[in-house]
């Protein structure tokens, strides 16, 4: 359960980190993962808290940032590097 007088970003970096432990090779849009991961699990968050909740998983460490030929991006767990 998430406490509602937690901050929409918060509560989303915990649902995107319960989401990839539970889906470890999931990879989305902004777009999918706030209607698939956040909207499932019943969090509505702005686009700006979104951006937020991704941009601080992206410096931490705990998600990874991948750019795609459209200027676009998904997210996903980091990948071992080899």
């Amino acid at each position: 359960m998430h406490d509602a007088a937690e901050p929409g970003w918060r509560q989303a970096e915990q649902v995107i980190l319960d989401y990839l432990a539970r889906h470890p090779l999931a990879a989305d849009s902004e777009q999918g993962i706030a209607q698939w991961w956040l909207g499932t699990a019943g969090v509505l968050v702005t686009a700006q808290e979104l951006q937020q909740a991704l941009a601080a998983l992206v410096r931490q460490g705990r998600i990874e940032r991948v750019p795609l030929p459209d200027h676009g991006a998904i997210y996903r767990a980091p990948r071992p590097r080899h």
